[in-house]
């Protein structure tokens, strides 16, 4: 090979370099089909349509607020990151197909928490309480919400908001409209950080109970109210997950000028 002689590269061998790239980055278990992901975004058309555009505002703190915990975050993302990998080499990240606005499948992303092809038996289900596939730095992670932490970036690029319905699976909202085809409506924001389900309620309550909440907060979003929410959702996470005897709930009182007028 002379000096000017370049090594060509297939494209298929690119490819594949940039599969394992990715592949060592993150994890994307169980993906939904296109099929599935068509399904979900029809059955939504047909019960709300296309939802109304957000206000600026809201889109507006959620871009800045992101960008500036995206700046100071940096250094706690590289700790998690070499934890992870240290307890479980692998993956760092977990991609999360889910709903957002409208019923469009997105890529809602997560630090890893369990081991590696954690699902590759059962396919895509909840995590249950002291689920044995959790990581030991996956358990301080939940218990911290520090797992939830790369979902800034999707609230950057406008796919998330800080406060809205928490995001869902895809495949199990597509379980849910099959019975329950009111579920869509839940979907008529953008999917949230935090949630007023999880604020007033708990991570394991019932699909129908989450709709419950999320009507609620649909109807009553506004830039105060969101505020709101995030200061709870930081006062649960940082104080009372902490505090003994704690039941997961927090008083109605607290969040009541958000649902009445």
């Amino acid at each position: 090979m002379t000096e000017c002689e370049t090594p060509i590269t297939s494209s298929s061998e690119q490819y594949q370099r940039s599969a394992r790239l990715r592949a060592s980055l993150w994890e994307n278990n169980s993906p939904p089909s296109l099929q599935i992901q068509a399904a979900v975004y029809q059955l939504h058309l047909e019960t709300i349509g296309h939802p109304p555009r957000g206000s600026w505002a809201k889109r507006g703190f959620d871009f800045l607020l992101s960008l500036v915990v995206l700046v100071i975050s940096a250094p706690i993302w590289l700790l998690i990151s070499t934890l992870i990998w240290l307890e479980d080499p692998g993956p760092i990240f977990f991609i999360k197909n889910s709903v957002s606005k409208g019923g469009k499948n997105f890529y809602q992303l997560k630090f890893r928490t369990m081991q590696k092809d954690a699902e590759s038996a059962t396919g895509p289900v909840m995590a249950r309480v002291n689920d044995g596939r959790t990581l030991r730095i996956g358990r301080f992670l939940r218990k911290t919400a520090l797992d939830e932490l790369p979902q800034l970036v999707n609230i950057f690029l406008g796919q998330m908001s800080f406060v809205g319905p928490r995001p869902q699976r895809t495949v199990l909202v597509h379980e849910y409209l099959q019975t329950m085809p009111e579920f869509a409506e839940r979907h008529c924001v953008l999917p949230g950080l935090a949630g007023l389900a999880q604020v007033v309620g708990s991570y394991y309550i019932t699909p129908r109970q989450k709709l419950r909440f999320d009507r609620i907060y649909a109807r009553h979003a506004s830039l105060g109210f969101d505020i709101k929410l995030i200061i709870l959702a930081l006062l649960i996470v940082f104080y009372l997950r902490w505090k003994p005897g704690w039941n997961g709930r927090i008083p109605r009182r607290w969040v009541r000028f958000g649902v009445h007028h």
